[in-house]
């Protein structure tokens, strides 16, 4: 049994499994390559596809920073709208005040008070006069404030005159418009 020799096919075994591991390593070497080139290209198309998502939401946000400009400045043109409309109102509110404040006078000022001076400024009234006593005077302030529109009657001066014949207290008063005469008109009928 010496006489067999083994070798060449050990060696030939060898050789073909070199070879084939050699074929498989290869197979491996070309599916991962394959595979990662796959993958790369997997991720670069992703990669593509967002920033073309990022591109277009960039775009949309500029129209939305146009269209947010677009609202500030109708929000302002509003403002500026309803500040107008309120002024307005005011205005349409006061104009008839002074024919109103001229129309209750006679009410207001009781016999024996004249006045000289009557001053209107926003809401408050100034007025200068002549009274033949100070009760007078306070009769007047009670008036006033009993209105329901007129109010806040204070006093500035009084003093009386050495003026003959008839000697007359001078006096300076204010009182403010607490109530639009349209408010007041409203609440009386």
């Amino acid at each position: 049994m010496s006489n067999i020799n083994l070798l060449p096919w050990r060696d030939a075994k060898q050789k073909r499994e070199k070879a084939q591991f050699g074929m498989l390593f290869g197979v491996c070497l070309a599916v991962t390559a394959s595979l990662g080139f796959a993958v790369d290209w997997f991720v670069n198309q992703q990669v593509s596809q967002q920033r073309g998502l990022n591109q277009r939401l960039v775009q949309e946000m500029v129209k939305l920073d146009a269209q947010l400009g677009e609202i500030r400045l109708i929000k302002d043109k509003r403002k500026g709208l309803l500040e107008r409309m309120a002024l307005i109102e005011r205005l349409q509110q006061r104009r008839n005040l002074p024919v109103r404040l001229f129309n209750q006078l006679p009410l207001l000022v009781p016999n024996g008070v004249y006045l000289n001076t009557l001053a209107l400024k926003s809401d408050a009234i100034d007025v200068n006069g002549k009274a033949e006593a100070y009760g007078r005077v306070a009769s007047m302030m009670r008036r006033i404030d009993g209105s329901g529109w007129l109010g806040a009657s204070r006093i500035s001066t009084i003093f009386a005159s050495d003026v003959a014949p008839v000697a007359l207290s001078q006096f300076s008063m204010m009182f403010q418009v607490i109530k639009s005469p349209a408010d007041a008109a409203g609440g009386k009928s």
